[in-house]
């Protein structure tokens, strides 16, 4: 048996992750709270990075010698609420890596309800900065991983 929880699917340049949305997620109506889809954005992320050169786990333990350690700050956030999710209601997360600069990612990111309907959608800006605060470049591992991820939006 298995106790580790799913790691979402990467296709065609698209990341998809289940999302069950929680009571605790919910206000007195049952309705999402709408702040707690900027933390299902960053589970989604987070979760299609996992494992890989650009894990937050790989860049923080990189050596000083490999410009590390490094972290990601979120420098912006767009979102726009199409509907309403309820308690109990299990949601896709998606993302797409649109553009990749020298020390930050651009990533679409939407929620659907199981049945295909729009949740919400939004735009992330993700920079890379060193322990001092200030942005680094990519390392070249961390670069291609991105780079074999970059859906450009048509």
């Amino acid at each position: 048996m298995s106790l580790k929880p799913t790691g979402g699917t990467w296709e065609d340049g698209i990341f998809c992750y289940p999302i069950r949305v929680f009571y605790e997620d919910t206000d007195i109506g049952g309705m999402t709270y709408h702040a707690r889809y900027v933390s299902f954005f960053e589970r989604i992320r987070s979760e299609s990075i996992r494992g890989s050169e650009a894990d937050v786990d790989y860049l923080f333990d990189l050596s000083e010698a490999e410009g590390g350690p490094l972290t990601y700050v979120v420098r912006n956030v767009n979102i726009t609420y199409h509907r309403q999710s309820t308690a109990g209601d299990i949601l896709l997360g998606y993302c797409q890596i649109t553009r990749l600069r020298a020390a930050a990612v651009e990533i679409k990111q939407w929620i659907t309800l199981e049945s295909g309907e729009l949740v919400a959608d939004g735009h992330v800006s993700v920079a890379i900065v060193g322990k001092d605060g200030r942005p680094k470049r990519w390392p070249l591992r961390t670069r291609e991983t991105w780079n074999s991820w970059l859906k450009p939006i048509e």
